[in-house]
């Protein structure tokens, strides 16, 4: 017979079981359609699981949406490209390649039906785990504007993951991850060099020249 202490395990462990499951299809809900498109009943669904099981396990819709940007954001920080911008890159496509998605925290930061609350938690994840590294390898380079050069990067990545699993533009969707992931890295690499030549005054802009006329 079942002790107490083992029936509060086993009921801990499908607890537990429960929670992952809808945190997981949220995951892949929100990153492929996008927080407004998806309901608690299409997560619950995916999940196995009721859907208003999501109250007692996160409290509400959005606060589901904030652990699944959160746990996106765990797993780019687990990224093994450090501050190797390409081979971040080539494992941030390869994730999003295999959900076919953009994945929830990159749909977080460019979708407009994000709440502002929902947006500024993306942010702080992207800027956390590869906008600050990412600068502090230019500043280390000897960049003039590390911050801005980092910001820049990351918006191309988040730009590439996002038309990449849209299938809109066929050659990116097609290039390999490891030449795209070359491509950005040289962009980095190429930025201190630049943004010093900017700051002193050694690279004349597009309205200087009158090449935008």
């Amino acid at each position: 017979m079942e002790s107490p202490r083992e029936h509060s395990r086993g009921k801990r462990r499908d607890a537990d079981a429960t929670r992952a499951a809808l945190l997981d299809a949220a995951r892949a809900l929100f990153g492929r359609h996008g927080y407004e498109a998806v309901t608690l009943r299409d997560i619950g669904e995916r999940a196995g699981a009721d859907g208003s099981l999501v109250a007692r396990y996160f409290g509400n819709k959005a606060a589901l949406y904030r652990s699944a940007v959160a746990e996106d954001g765990r797993e780019a920080a687990a990224s093994p490209g450090g501050l190797d911008l390409g081979v971040y890159t080539v494992d941030a496509l390869r994730r999003a390649d295999l959900r076919g998605a953009p994945g929830p925290l990159v749909q977080a930061l460019l979708s407009q039906g994000s709440t502002p609350e929902v947006r500024a938690s993306a942010a702080e994840e992207m800027r956390t785990h590869l906008v600050l590294p990412l600068a502090t390898r230019l500043a280390a380079e000897g960049a003039a504007d590390p911050e801005a050069g980092a910001e820049a990067l990351v918006a191309c990545l988040v730009g590439v993951i996002a038309l990449r699993t849209s299938g809109l533009f066929a050659g990116l969707s097609g290039a390999s991850r490891e030449t795209v992931g070359l491509m950005l890295d040289a962009a980095a690499q190429a930025w201190p060099a630049a943004a010093t030549a900017q700051a002193e005054g050694g690279g004349a802009s597009v309205v200087e020249t009158g090449q935008g006329e």
